[in-house]
């Protein structure tokens, strides 16, 4: 199935403060995934996240953390 809409979670630290944006295109969401991995990639304890949803389901598709860099979880 066609994912519905993408989002990107980006945390400060885990269960603390975050961002979240959604979109309706991959392409925007990936772009902003990107964006924040230049903005804030090399910061301790950040962890950035792209998921994809299908009917009210989400899948992660890609995780970035300074510690790990970029995990990708399943292809677009």
């Amino acid at each position: 199935m066609t994912p519905d809409r993408f989002h990107v979670i980006m945390t400060f630290k885990a269960g603390g403060p975050a961002i979240e944006g959604t979109w309706e295109s991959d392409s925007a969401a990936t772009g902003k995934f990107q964006s924040f991995v230049g903005s804030h990639g090399s910061v301790d304890g950040v962890e950035i996240v792209l998921w994809s949803e299908t009917d009210g389901e989400r899948e992660r598709v890609r995780t970035w953390t300074k510690e790990r860099g970029l995990e990708i979880h399943r292809e677009m």
